[in-house]
């Protein structure tokens, strides 16, 4: 299986999608949408969101340091 965007209806019959590792793991689940198309563009918005966007951490917890080996 191929990593990707899986769409389904769900038991109100509006759409929503899941993005799948290749093992078939669920990474994200979306919220729900009131057609297809909707959920698409959902799904476009997040390719581009996520290929540009940047991390902020609000986590507060600061990384060990490591020095390379």
């Amino acid at each position: 299986m191929d990593a990707g965007f899986n769409l389904y209806a769900d038991a109100d019959a509006r759409v929503r999608f899941q993005l799948v590792t290749e093992n078939g793991d669920v990474l994200l689940a979306s919220n729900a949408f009131e057609n297809e198309d909707a959920a698409i563009a959902a799904i476009w918005s997040l390719r581009e969101a996520a290929a540009n966007g940047r991390i902020v951490d609000l986590t507060g917890v600061k990384p060990e340091n490591h020095t390379a080996g």
